[in-house]
């Protein structure tokens, strides 16, 4: 029920919303467990300790050589009790930890070798403000200790996945299903009764909710009521997962998992321009019931398989794209740490996703709490550093492929290529050609901005074919005052033919007087300039005799002239010297001239060649679209285990390979020229790999009831908690596999159990017995995620665009910083940055982007409250909400009433629910001017803020 009694009825619209917006937490929400432990504990394995490693215990560690300042910091009651200066940090407390003030240069300057990067401090702050989690005990030394794999091999998360017998069970209601079977034999050992199943109505709204992530409609909520038929559930669980907001709902898990973002993060945070691609492919996927081991295969090794068609070729390569998407600094500058750092990333992500585990914790040191030894973790980056995945720069950039196309585009796209490579190849012999006959000729070319200027002459570029950088002009003024001297310093001495580059119009001069100047005299020649040059762009104006010396000149000048003097360049062409032998010297002339043919008639054949190029780029197909994808490198191999961490101390090297402790049959080999990952992805989705099909199903428990089997959903090791029904979870695994990794079919099994479809109201005796409700006697009350607080919103108030969307970020925004969301559709396809989020999508717990999260935090705050209370997107679809009501319902408020609770809750008020909300509605005060759409508004807005809004039952 709403929190609110006819005696609180209060007279002014906010005090009202205050009753009903439930700042409280209820007691009943299913609770996490461990999860600020496990998540500092990793945060410090992954930014802390290898930091310490590197830069503190050459001084400041049991084995250094010399311990400064009386400080130990390998280990956490070193760091506690601190040095000489007194304690190093103080939990919780930044800005008084001794610690901080030294990595920032403030008191001390630690490290001595050079102050940390911004990144780094900032690390440590975070870390302080977490309380300093930090799991190194004992005494203040670096102790060795050796993995026993085998005894690790006798922990449960990595025994085989077995095929336990289903227990009978004495309650006869409970016999329907395996699942049921499992729960209830463990009630009963319990001596635990079970409550009652929910009543439809309260199940009809959990479906839609768990299923689609969208409300039931009155119209959705009365079809299923009014169907009597037992298969009526049935129906309507075939329905729902027949849906396309089926992938959406169960797509976005997954987009959590593989801390799915649209920019980079850290740095100047650049975007992934294609990001959506790979959301819109999870989306599919989950819509299509794509095999679950096939959709773990193509985002490890997709580029490595057949594709049937273009279309699957797509997929595949933008399914690889979940090795990508990871928060990266691609600012960097040593690429090698770079490197690291996207493989670090990587193998935390695979491990988490898919195998929950922790492997990062392995990459300074053999794992401190599950049986992961260092060389299992640098086997698994020799994998990833056979992969292509960054792109060279002083900014790096990640690897992109185009975008596959289908055959008969894939072909026009090939033959206009295969053309354009044709001409360039033509072009660029041509140009070779040109270059030797000139080299034949001695040619010598001096662009304008080589040359000496008299007086003010105009820089253009507004006819084009010009010689280098543009050409000058007189400006058709101050004749007589104006000089271009030309100074052929590089010139040998001999006879050369001197030519002109000028655009020739009618507006030019036609007498241009030009003086060649040697140490034999000087002789001036005169051109017109309103005539095309010979070649197109250089004119002769005759051949003379250089000395090679400074004393040679070639002077322009404006004097006299009729028009604009045009000055672009002067070219100096070797001519034949005057022979004694008369027919030597014709010889010679006649060379010359083919020579000068020769050049004519290529430069010619290069001019067409360049047309061409340019009417078949007119014709250029439209541009493929490139996507993010990863590739082969072109030499895989084994990689280095590096000493603490340090990419720059390579150890001993270790083959490519897997996870030891979760092998249970014999582990593909991985061929010598490639990665590794199409082995990787086989060894993952093996059906004797004890901790996948386990792993995943567990996930798929935890979103329909609000806590997993495994309640640690994202940590399968030592430090993660035990199944409350390991059977149960084994049963499940194996019926996994059996029906062909099919998610539906798992999905459809679990809502369809008694289980699932009990009543969340507990019992005292079950609070008492069970408190954490670890034997599932009664469903757990659940808020909803953001997304579907936010869907449901836009939806009450008819506003919400339910179309699946491409790109759905702005083709203007350059960078997420201040990007505005102004849009309608579902929050699946709201842009997520990693340095901002949509402000009610961050209020209400959206994972961070940064992290791979299998379990939301589900926190309640005031911020929340006052969200829904002031909030100008809430108060604007709370009117639009408030005026659909008003016109479909304009003389009936009791029905209006009734629409509301039941579009909203998905249920009709109870008696006093409505009386309040009529006596609300109907209030007099003669100093209250509200309007009757206002009074509704706020009444919307109540709603939307109330607990039964916000909670799944």
């Amino acid at each position: 029920m709403l929190q609110t009694e006819p005696k609180t009825c209060l007279m002014r619209i906010p005090v009202f919303i205050l009753l009903v917006s439930g700042l409280m937490s209820p007691a009943w929400s299913a609770e996490a467990a461990g999860k600020v432990s496990d998540k500092g504990i990793e945060f410090f394995e992954s930014k802390i300790r290898p930091v310490l490693i590197k830069h503190c215990y050459e001084c400041h560690a049991a084995d250094s050589k010399s311990i400064r300042g009386g400080l130990l910091l390998d280990t956490r009651a070193g760091l506690l009790k601190g040095g000489d200066s007194g304690p190093a940090l103080e939990p919780g407390k930044p800005a008084e930890s001794m610690l901080l003030e030294s990595l920032r240069f403030e008191s001390f300057e630690m490290p001595p070798s050079g102050k940390l990067s911004p990144e780094i401090i900032a690390d440590f702050e975070t870390w302080i403000k977490m309380g300093a989690p930090d799991p190194r005990d004992g005494e203040s030394k670096i102790v060795k200790q050796s993995i026993d794999i085998e005894a690790g091999k006798q922990f449960w998360a990595f025994r085989p996945i077995t095929d336990h017998p289903v227990p009978t069970v004495t309650d006869a209601d409970w016999n329907e299903t395996d699942i049921d079977r499992l729960v209830r034999a463990r009630q009963e050992q319990q001596k635990l009764k079970p409550s009652a199943t929910a009543s439809r109505t309260t199940l009809v709204r959990r479906l839609y909710y768990d299923l689609t992530g969208l409300p039931p409609t009155p119209a959705q909520i009365d079809r299923y009521l009014k169907d009597p038929s037992p298969a009526a559930t049935e129906k309507l669980v075939d329905e729902l997962l027949a849906s396309p907001h089926f992938g959406e709902r169960w797509g976005r898990y997954w987009l959590d998992i593989a801390r799915y973002s649209q920019s980079t993060g850290g740095g100047r945070s650049l975007l992934y321009d294609s990001a959506w691609r790979y959301r819109n492919y999870v989306i599919d996927s989950f819509n299509a019931d794509k095999p679950y081991d096939q959709f773990i295969t193509e985002q490890i090794a997709g580029d490595l398989l057949e594709a049937k068609d273009y279309q699957q070729q797509r997929e595949h390569l933008v399914a690889t794209a979940f090795l990508l998407l990871g928060p990266t600094n691609y600012e960097q500058q040593d690429k090698e740490q770079l490197r690291m750092d996207v493989i670090d990333e990587q193998i935390q992500t695979v491990g988490r996703a898919f195998l929950s585990m922790t492997l990062g914790c392995a990459r300074c040191h053999d794992h401190k709490f599950d049986p992961v030894p260092a060389s299992d973790y640098y086997a698994l980056a020799g994998i990833f550093r056979s992969t292509k995945m960054l792109t060279p720069g002083n900014v790096s950039g990640w690897t992109k492929r185009p975008l596959p196309l289908p055959t008969p585009e894939k072909m026009k796209y090939d033959a206009y290529h295969q053309t354009l490579a044709s001409l360039d190849s033509q072009i660029k012999s041509k140009q070779g050609e040109l270059k030797l006959l000139r080299e034949n000729l001695n040619t010598i070319t001096l662009d304008d901005s080589s040359a000496t200027l008299i007086g003010d002459w105009k820089e253009s570029t507004f006819y084009k074919d010009y010689i280098g950088k543009g050409y000058i002009h007189d400006q058709h003024t101050a004749k007589g005052k104006k000089l271009v001297k030309f100074s052929p310093r590089k010139l040998k001495s001999g006879r050369y033919d001197v030519q002109l580059a000028y655009n020739s119009a009618e507006s030019r001069a036609s007498r241009v007087p030009i003086t060649i100047k040697t140490p034999k005299g000087e002789q001036t020649v005169y051109l017109n300039q309103r005539l095309q040059p010979t070649d197109g762009a250089f004119a002769s104006v005759g051949e003379f005799e250089f000395s090679g010396t400074k004393a040679d000149e070639i002077i322009v000048s404006n004097e006299g002239t009729d028009g604009y003097v045009i000055v672009d360049a002067i070219r100096f062409i070797s001519a034949p010297v005057i022979a004694a032998d008369k027919n030597q010297q014709q010889a010679a002339v006649s060379e010359y001239k083919q020579t000068l043919l020769k050049i004519k008639e290529t430069k010619h054949q290069l001019t067409a060649l360049k047309k061409e190029m340019e009417q078949h780029k007119k014709a250029a197909p439209p541009a493929v679209p490139e996507i993010m994808a990863v590739d082969e490198q072109d030499e895989p191999g084994d990689f280095h285990v590096l000493i603490r961490g340090d990419v720059h101390h390579p150890g001993k090297q270790v083959p490519r390979g897997f996870i030891t402790v979760a092998q249970t049959s014999k582990a593909p080999t991985i061929p010598a020229d490639a990665s590794g990952r199409r082995e990787l992805a086989r060894w993952i989705t093996d059906p004797q790999n004890p901790l996948t099909a386990r792993v995943y199903v567990n996930r798929l428990w935890h979103h329909l009831f609000g806590s997993g089997l495994v309640r640690t959903v994202d940590n399968f090791g030592f430090r993660g908690e035990k199944p409350s029904h390991p059977e149960l979870l084994d049963h499940l695994a194996l019926k996994l596999i059996e029906n062909g990794w099919s998610t539906k079919a798992m999905i459809r099994e679990i809502v369809l159990s008694k289980t699932y479809q009990l009543s969340s109201r507990s019992t005292a005796e079950q609070r008492e017995l069970d408190p954490d409700n670890r034997l599932l006697s009664h469903q757990n009350h659940r808020r909803l995620d953001a997304e579907a607080i936010r869907d449901t919103i836009l939806f009450m108030s008819g506003t919400l665009d339910l179309s699946q969307h491409d790109q759905t970020i702005r083709p203007d925004t350059k960078s997420e910083y201040g990007y505005q969301f102004h849009n309608q559709f579902r929050s699946v396809y709201v842009p997520v940055f990693r340095n901002r989020l949509h402000e009610l999508l961050a209020i209400f717990d959206f994972p961070d982007p940064n992290l791979s999260v299998g379990r939301r935090n589900t926190s309640t705050l005031s911020t929340q409250a006052l969200y829904l209370m002031n909030n100008p997107f809430v108060i604007e679809q709370a009117q639009h909400t408030a005026e659909r009501l008003l016109e479909k319902y304009p003389d009936d408020e009791s029905a209006r009433i009734d629409a509301l609770f039941r579009m909203s809750l998905g249920r009709l008020p109870s008696t006093v629910e409505k009386n309040n909300t009529a006596s609300f509605l109907n209030q007099t005060n003669p100093q209250d001017s509200t309007t009757e759409l206002e009074r509704w508004t706020a009444c919307c807005q109540t709603i939307i803020a109330c607990i039964d809004f916000r909670y799944i039952k």
